[in-house]
């Protein structure tokens, strides 16, 4: 499978906090307001990039439980959507979260960074502008081991239903030569979650309720 460098999500993430986006189906059935998808424990990826090389090396990382997902869950009110990811050991340190929604109108990408220097987070339509979003929210919860990302509702252009994945990547995120690791909500030992082209694949329609 060929990628894009790890480096460049990240110099999206500092430099515009947006994600690149293309056409995605939105088919299926509906579901209830909210809907949970468990993912699978041991399945995530190391990625290796040296400086000045565009070649990355991806080895499975079975032993990382702070990057693990185990279970996604989407919550779509009145007001908000929000999205928890279940972690097996979620711990302090360079934190990314990306996530995709798509609407009936359309698709969004969301992209949180955390570390103890920086704080971002943006959300972004499908052709890559940056969408204003007051009242989004970013909580990383070490004690439950749970991260929390709720967006307002008006910022979707209030939809009837969403569809909604999510991906995690640790590590120095900051640093070009550095391993990081990551995992994707709803695949096995996916890389999607550390590329900056790629597509996260998202889950069932869940309509507000």
């Amino acid at each position: 499978m060929s990628h894009t460098p790890r480096r460049s999500r990240v110099t999206v993430l500092l430099a515009a906090m947006t994600l690149a986006s293309a056409p995605l189906a939105v088919t299926g059935q509906a579901h209830a307001a909210t809907w949970t998808q468990q993912d699978a424990r041991g399945d995530v990826l190391a990625i290796s990039q040296s400086a000045g090389s565009e070649k990355e090396t991806v080895e499975p990382a079975p032993e990382d439980t702070a990057t693990d997902i185990t279970r996604f869950t989407v919550n779509h009110t009145a007001r908000k959507v929000a999205l928890v990811l279940r972690v097996r050991d979620l711990r302090h340190g360079d934190t990314m979260v990306s996530a995709r929604l798509v609407t009936p109108r359309g698709a969004y990408d969301v992209l949180a960074f955390r570390s103890a220097d920086l704080r971002m987070f943006g959300v972004s339509a499908a052709n890559g502008t940056d969408v204003p979003c007051r009242g989004k929210k970013l909580r990383l919860d070490t004690v439950r081991d749970l991260i929390r990302i709720t967006v307002p509702r008006a910022c979707l252009g209030d939809p009837r239903w969403v569809r909604a994945g999510a991906g995690l990547v640790r590590g120095n995120l900051l640093s070009d030569d550095s391993s990081i690791t990551a995992d994707e909500a709803l695949r096995t030992g996916s890389e999607e979650a550390a590329s900056s082209d790629a597509r996260l694949k998202v889950g069932k329609k869940v309509r507000v309720g």
